[in-house]
């Protein structure tokens, strides 16, 4: 049985959008702590702030907003 093309189709910008968010996600982890890393934190503060943003589930729309994107 052959697949539906526009469900395949569907199905591949679904992976992308995946894959898409979470390189967003990576690119604001890194440029909150460059902030971070700006303002005299140490490594470990912005680790351990890190980790605390990914188990929180901290939006990531919030996160934009704190960074001014």
């Amino acid at each position: 049985m052959e697949a539906d093309p526009i469900n395949v189709l569907l199905y591949d910008i679904r992976e992308m959008r995946k894959r898409l968010d979470e390189m967003e996600k990576a690119l604001l982890m890194l440029k909150e702590r460059l902030l971070e890393k700006e303002e005299g934190e140490s490594p470990e503060e912005i680790e351990t702030l890190e980790k605390e943003a990914l188990e929180g589930g901290k939006d990531w729309e919030e996160l934009k907003r704190e960074l001014g994107l």
